[in-house]
């Protein structure tokens, strides 16, 4: 296929540019991604580039795969260019460089999500003497934000030394790295290491989201265009919603000044929404009036949609009538249940959706919550698998080796694991180092020794079973998914979770592409999982505004619009432009259907969130209450509705 086949002249335009450093403006809607993949193709077929010269990063896992397989599909048989998140980038150049890597725990590993809830915030928060959890998270948070603003190289660097020196004995012993400080150790490593290699040389770099980088990711982007790469970025400062991890609009809105001689890239049409729709979103858009000025346009022909701002008297109300309203779409209007989407400000504790589940139970409808589907991995028997995996590619992996001492039904508590880490921490070493030791001799932990020697001979044996299956080995056969389905069936045999686990190790390796064992552990390292949308086919879907970034849907229901929550507690810059984006964001996900609810009281749980918790009094978000649409009585809405045939 050409690599301008069925382009837009604005598309084509933008594909093929080339010369120069350029900005990809691209509304919802108008075929980011599809320019993006047809601009490598372009490279690859058009200018003779090579594809191992040509790296795309993306915000998100699923934006990752969508475009790899775009790519895949424009250059059947080929060898493809890099594609990958920012995180997975910068951890395969810090793993290739690892032996350069002083100031990190070596061989390098990233803790996980669950690794650093139950093992890393359990053990600081002993440590410090915090009464809360909370409490060391915040440490934490405080800390991943010193890395994502560069704090830590501007002067206004000030952490707690007492939880700096407990963190930093604590991660020495059990061997690992956050996460939240890759992309800011591959930075350092870029400016600091003369020797630092990446894994090849980079002559194009494309970079999806730009609007969601902060200013530590910035200044990867900044140190690989130093390095000689022309840098083709795509974004909407429109669509930057992630304030919580200080990326900020003015990333992509100072291209320009940051890359001298680049071109914009506009794209206008947008396929997706229907006119009324992208009408709505793009008045709250343009509230921001330090916004870059487009003129996104519906596709010629596109069809008004249906637009509705419901009013409704509480929350009860409100939920039995978006399920009623859902039941409609379904069953009159024939959209599949996984092509609706109601989307929320928050949920926490499941306060509204616990509301919407009744409702829909009432009705016998489908409904699923983000929440609904925590990844098995964060189930104990999945957390057993992934040890023994990363013990079976690392079989001195210290957090591998707490997490399945932790887990497994043996009476092996916080009591026995602190004792562990008392005597590494007091003889200077590892805490494998430590069970190593008790496993030959039990008695230097008095109570628990035989237990962790049973449980360390126990995984021993697994590793042994499992090692020569992975497809890395040259003496096995296997491919990675049935690699996946074997070591499964070994290490949990007969457990009720063997196949949810299989259908989602598998599913991670499909989706990055991953050829063995170590591949599988790198993705799973990199992921954030707390960003990445995750949807679940055959029901109605309810996620979280953020969690919707990046979808799109036939019918879309944006709820609890209301001041209270949309902006909350934010009614200052920065964070009131990051609400206002978050709603833009939301109501741009629709194609076809759009409808905004909000209710003048909530009582109950929901009373206790919002601006004004206790207060039952709500009202509309600022943000919609000077637009052309005027709300209607709920209830009358969703009953003549049902009355009228689609």
């Amino acid at each position: 296929m050409p690599w301008d086949d069925g382009l837009t002249p604005e598309q084509r335009s933008a594909a093929s540019s080339i010369g120069s450093h350029a900005r990809l403006l691209a509304g919802p809607g108008t075929g980011k991604t599809l320019v993006m993949s047809r601009h490598m193709q372009f490279l690859i077929e058009d200018q003779g580039i090579p594809a191992s010269e040509i790296v795309a990063l993306t915000f998100t896992r699923a934006a990752a795969h969508e475009l790899m397989e775009r790519v895949a599909s424009d250059l059947p048989g080929q060898e493809l260019p890099r594609i990958s998140t920012l995180h997975s980038f910068a951890l395969r150049q810090l793993l290739r460089n690892a032996r350069r890597l002083s100031a990190l725990p070596q061989p390098l590993r990233i803790a996980d999500d669950w690794e650093q809830r139950n093992i890393i915030l359990e053990d600081l928060k002993t440590l410090l003497g915090l009464p809360r959890i909370d409490d060391a998270n915040d440490l934490f948070l405080q800390l991943s934000s010193d890395w994502e603003t560069l704090a830590v190289e501007q002067g206004e660097y000030a952490p707690d030394p007492h939880f700096i020196g407990a963190w930093q004995q604590h991660r020495t012993i059990y061997g690992y790295t956050l996460r939240s400080e890759l992309v800011y150790q591959l930075k350092r490593a870029l400016e600091q290491l003369q020797d630092f290699l990446l894994d090849a040389p980079i002559r194009h770099l494309l970079v999806d989201e730009y609007q969601d980088l902060n200013r530590c990711d910035l200044a990867i982007i900044k140190a690989i265009a130093n390095h000689g790469a022309q840098v083709y970025v795509a974004g909407d400062d429109d669509q930057s919603i992630y304030g919580f991890r200080k990326a900020h609009p003015q990333g992509i809105r100072s291209f320009p000044e940051e890359f001298a001689g680049s071109i914009d890239l506009p794209l206008h049409v947008c396929k997706r929404c229907d006119s009324e729709i992208l009408r709505l979103a793009e008045f709250v858009a343009e509230l921001d009036p330090q916004r870059i000025p487009k003129n996104t346009q519906p596709e010629a022909g596109r069809p008004r949609g249906e637009v509705a701002l419901l009013q409704f008297a509480n929350e009860n109300e409100e939920a039995s009538n978006i399920a009623n309203l859902c039941k409609q779409l379904v069953e009159t209007d024939h959209i599949p249940p996984e092509s609706i989407l109601i989307l929320l400000r928050v949920d926490t504790r499941g306060s509204f959706s616990r509301v919407l589940r009744e409702a829909f139970e009432t009705i016998g409808l489908p409904m699923a919550t983000a929440s609904d589907e925590s990844t098995p991995l964060e189930e104990n028997c999945g957390r057993e698998v992934l040890s023994i995996l990363r013990l079976v590619n690392s079989p001195e992996d210290h957090l591998s080796w707490t997490s399945f001492l932790r887990i497994r039904r043996n009476g092996l508590g916080q009591v026995a694991i602190s004792a562990i880490y008392d005597i590494a921490r007091r003889s200077g070493l590892t805490f494998f180092q430590v069970i190593n030791q008790i496993a030959e001799d039990p008695t230097r932990l008095p109570r628990f020794g035989g237990i962790v020697q049973a449980e360390v001979n126990t995984a021993r044996h697994l590793i042994d079973q499992i090692r020569p299956l992975d497809p890395a080995v040259p003496e096995s056969d296997l491919d990675i998914l049935d690699f996946i389905s074997q070591a499964v069936d070994i290490i949990i045999p007969g457990n009720p979770e063997t196949d949810h686990i299989k259908q989602y190790l598998t599913g991670v390796a499909s989706m990055t592409a991953a050829q063995s064992l170590e591949d599988l552990l790198v993705s799973l390292q990199s992921a954030n999982l707390d960003i990445e949308p995750d949807l679940t086919p055959g029901f109605v879907n309810v996620l979280t505004m953020h969690k919707a970034k990046g979808l799109t849907a036939n019918a879309v229901i944006v709820m609890a619009a209301e001041d209270e929550h949309i902006p909350g507690r934010q009614t200052n810059e920065p964070g009131l432009g990051d609400e206002r984006r978050l709603l833009f964001v939301s109501l741009s996900r629709a194609r076809n259907i759009l409808i905004v609810t909000y209710c003048d009281s909530r009582v109950g749980q929901q009373r206790m969130l919002g601006r004004h918790p206790r207060n039952p009094r709500r009202t509309l978000t600022r943000f919609l209450r000077d637009t052309p649409l005027h709300p209607q009585p709920g209830p009358v809405y969703v009953q003549q509705r049902g009355q009228t045939e689609v």
